[in-house]
């Protein structure tokens, strides 16, 4: 086995999501300050490194940076700032602080120009001691996390972010990924897909982080943060604080070659033979859309022969609507409501407690809705345990266990596992879902079937009753580096049709693309279309939205040639509607 990369690190905030994903089977990460990050880089102890970009210019330095990302900023960076008790004209000395020299390089260089104060003595300090230092007439620069917390008497904030940016018109660069020549291209690409997955995990953090991450730093290394960069190099070689030399970047990777797909595979996957990960893999990049949606459908046909297609009378009410909705739900004869929770407070349990009650007893409603993040929320907000909280839940009629949208890779977190199997213990059944159009990969799409499809194994093998369906949504967004068009849905429906031989369902979520493209679905392994969400809005695409009821529903499961059947949460209870159509839907 090859030994891993030595991986040298940040553990600021900003580098989180570019960290938080590399491959633990591919490298060995060491969180420390810029400064050691680029020294132990020097040192070779490190063979990579998210490395301040003046280490680069170092005497005898010879790294490469690794395309894709970076630390930056557009503007306001609101991390790296020319703090002081007083106005900056009355400063007689700036300490620089020494956890990153780029930064400190960055402020000399404006001090000198758009910041007027060329003649303004600078003096180095330790790392992360600049905000102590800052006293009386002495100014300091501050980076990083300290640089959002700064004591209340530092009362002069420059932000250096946002003055560069008046000055030049360009990005930032603070850090990038550097290493050594010779750096394996599965490393490169490793970084890459790191911060590719990492990116949609800004909107997970808490609001402060949130709008720091998503608002503040600018992660893309692209055309205009490398002419920032270099017109950084320029400015700091032409005053002496940059050392000589040019930026190199690693070469473009080497076109993949065509993933050869033989016939047999789908032939093979049609039959119902397990699928493993390289065969995932193959028929995900490789396979027709017609050819893996025809395989698809003839599994379908395999393991559930009958002509039918379910779906659910229910419809969505929050905790705040529910006296308005769940009535009409009623008169529109929904058997089950979805409640939609949002972010938890302290009484949303027992407002979710309340709301149960009301359903079950006052309306007849089986209740789902209730995921592994709300859950964990709910508790957390309630200063209650999951289990507590689970059992508060049930013994107020809670009938099912889903929640909303699924990212890819939530398979993989504890947190998520443990909330599923408490629910489990409990005999809750619902769906899971994998939604497209998060900023995911194509593998990462095949990774997430592939955990669903191992951790449903457990499940079952400890007698917890697991997933219902999968569920399979798209946020449709029309990017095409999303890959989440309406032929990306019904491949991904195929091929989790062809992966989940231990999910008995896979429901075409079809409020993005309309019941038109789910009736494509059906004959590409889907046998289900979910809740139809009676007299309501979907849940769909941004401008997209469609209103639908249990006539239009069915009418579209019999033009595709498929008896309608209305079902419950779980499949126990089954009505085939056999009779002939009324209403608008009337054959004349």
């Amino acid at each position: 086995m090859n030994p891993k990369i030595r991986v040298a690190c940040v553990g600021y905030t900003n580098a989180w999501p570019l960290t938080r994903h590399l491959d633990p089977e591919l490298f060995a990460v060491e969180a420390c300050v810029p400064s050691v990050a680029a020294r132990r880089l020097g040192q070779g102890e490190a063979d990579v490194g998210l490395v301040p970009v003046a280490s680069l210019f170092d005497r005898g330095a010879s790294w490469r940076v690794a395309p894709g990302w970076c630390i930056g900023s557009d503007g306001d960076v609101d991390s790296v700032l020319l703090v002081g008790e007083g106005p900056l004209e009355e400063w007689d000395e700036v300490v620089l602080d020494g956890e990153s020299r780029t930064s400190v390089i960055l402020a000399q260089i404006l001090l000198r120009g758009p910041l007027g104060r060329p003649e303004l003595p600078v003096r180095a300090v330790d790392a992360g001691t600049g905000a102590f230092h800052a006293q009386g007439r002495v100014g300091a620069v501050v980076i990083g996390d300290a640089a959002r917390n700064l004591p209340a008497r530092l009362t002069t904030r420059v932000d250096l972010g946002r003055v560069w940016k008046q000055w030049t018109g360009l990005p930032f660069v603070f850090a990038v990924w550097a290493g050594r020549p010779d750096l394996p291209r599965e490393a490169i690409d490793g970084l890459r897909a790191a911060g590719a997955r990492g990116m949609p995990d800004r909107a997970l953090a808490p609001a402060a982080e949130r709008d720091y991450l998503t608002r503040a730093i600018r992660y893309e290394l692209d055309d205009r943060a490398l002419m920032g960069l270099r017109r950084f190099v320029a400015l700091g070689q032409a005053a002496g604080l940059l050392g000589p030399g040019d930026l190199s970047l690693y070469g473009p990777s080497p076109l993949a070659p065509k993933a050869v797909l033989p016939a047999e595979l789908l032939t093979r996957a049609a039959r119902g033979e397990p699928i493993n990960a390289e065969t995932a893999h193959a028929l995900s990049v490789g396979a027709p859309t017609g050819e893996l949606a025809a395989a698809a459908d003839e599994l379908r046909w395999l393991r559930a022969p009958a002509r039918e297609v379910t779906w659910l009378p229910a419809g969505n009410l929050t905790l705040d609507n529910l006296a308005e909705r769940a009535p009409a739900l009623t008169a529109k004869k929904a058997l089950a409501a979805i409640l939609q929770l949002g972010v938890a407070e302290a009484d949303t349990l027992a407002r979710t407690e309340a709301a149960l009650r009301t359903l079950k007893e006052q309306h007849g409603l089986s209740v789902t809705g209730v995921g592994p993040d709300d859950l964990h929320g709910m508790a957390l907000a309630a200063a209650v345990s999951p289990e507590v909280a689970l059992e508060r839940l049930v013994s107020a009629g809670l009938d099912g266990f889903g929640g909303p949208p699924t990212r890819t890779g939530a398979v993989q977190r504890p947190t998520w596992q443990a909330m599923h199997r408490l629910a489990g213990r409990h005999g809750l059944r619902g769906p899971t879902t994998l939604t497209l159009g998060l900023g995911e990969s194509r593998a990462d799409r095949v990774e997430h079937l592939l955990a669903l499809r191992s951790f449903q194994a457990s499940e079952l093998h400890a007698g917890r009753p697991g997933f219902t369906a999968l569920s399979v949504w798209t946020a449709l967004s029309g990017e095409p580096d999303r890959d989440d068009s309406a032929q990306a849905w019904l491949r991904t429906i195929a091929l989790a049709r062809l992966v989940l031989d231990n999910v008995a369902h896979i429901t075409a979520w079809w409020p993005s693309v309309g019941l038109g493209a789910a009736q494509a679905a059906l004959f590409a392994g889907a046998d289900d279309l979910g809740p139809a969400l009676l007299d309501d809005t979907a849940l769909a695409a941004p401008g997209r939205s469609f209103l639908t009821d249990g006539e239009e529903v069915e009418h579209h499961i019999r033009v595709a040639g498929f008896t309608p059947v209305r079902r419950d949460l779980d499949w126990t209870t089954l009505v085939r509607v056999t009779a002939a159509p009324e209403g608008r839907y009337a054959r004349a």
